[in-house]
């Protein structure tokens, strides 16, 4: 009876200490994660951009009967677009001085380069971004000839602060109608600098005015490993322009993106513009891997 007694206690005092060593590792070792929290990271990695490419038309098209409103007042209609359609990457094209005070006024969240840093003869070509979705890490120019006179090429390296990752942006216009020659050697100095920046291994986007359809396509994509936005393939035999309506002006990129969502936008506000059409696009780039 009194060895009962005597172990009876140690036996309850034992029990005691594991018990309470249990619940305190219990509370240091972390609850597995339900299916919701697994999920949010997967989603996570990935975040879109919206991206335009848009020709302004020039305020000297304004000039005499049958032209379109001021040059001002398209550009406080183009830069509304921008606003309401809440784009994060503009190109434009053949913008005049007068248009561009009114897009660099009115667009307060965004950032256009090259602005008046080059000299007013070269302020056709503007690209805009959002400047709380992207840092500018570099900046530079190509020169080719348009309609006979030298024009810089624009081009800006940013860093999407969301995905971190960074993306070169080309915005292109080449010579229209009759001058074949000029267009094709324009379009092939381009295509250089497009394969020297994905030789880095960086994403790449062109937009712009290209003056050309099927060719342009073949020409883009048959030489990189640039996609449209709105399709189309090219293989060592064939060339498959996209199915929908082929314009002029063009949205192509490659480099761990997804295109979605694409219009060629020809609404009331855009017919009061240009004569040509707004083509947008979703762009989605996937996260770049944490060091």
């Amino acid at each position: 009876m009194r060895l009962s007694t005597t172990r009876a206690p140690r036996r309850t005092a034992c029990g005691a200490v594991v018990g309470l060593l249990a619940l305190v590792l219990g509370s240091l070792v972390p609850a597995s994660p339900s299916a919701g929290q697994q999920a949010a990271p997967a989603a996570a990695r990935y975040s879109s951009i919206k991206v335009a490419t848009f020709n302004v038309l020039g305020s000297q098209h304004t000039r005499g009967p049958g032209g379109r409103g001021p040059g001002k007042a398209r550009a406080r209609i183009t830069s509304d677009l921008v606003i309401a359609k809440r784009l994060d990457l503009v190109a434009f094209q053949e913008v005049q001085a007068d248009q561009l005070l009114v897009l660099k006024r009115r667009l307060e969240d965004h950032r256009i380069w090259p602005a008046y840093q080059l000299g007013r003869g070269t302020l056709r070509l503007q690209i805009a971004w959002r400047e709380q979705a992207f840092d500018l890490l570099d900046r530079g120019t190509l020169v080719t000839k348009f309609v006979g006179q030298n024009r810089p090429v624009p081009w800006v390296l940013l860093r999407h602060r969301a995905s971190g990752r960074p993306l070169y942006v080309v915005d292109v216009h080449n010579s229209p109608r009759g001058r074949e020659l000029e267009r094709d050697r324009a379009l092939g100095r381009q295509i250089e600098l497009v394969q020297r920046f994905r030789a880095t291994g960086r994403t790449v986007l062109v937009l712009g005015d290209l003056n050309e359809r099927e060719e342009a396509f073949c020409k883009v994509v048959g030489r990189t490993d640039l996609v449209a936005a709105n399709g189309g393939w090219v293989s060592r035999r064939r060339c498959r322009p996209p199915e929908r309506g082929v314009r002029v002006d063009w949205i192509f990129g490659r480099g761990l993106l997804e295109f979605s969502d694409y219009v060629a936008d020809d609404g009331r506000l855009v017919r009061k513009v240009s004569d040509h059409r707004m083509i947008r696009a979703t762009v989605t780039l996937r996260h770049r891997p944490r060091r």
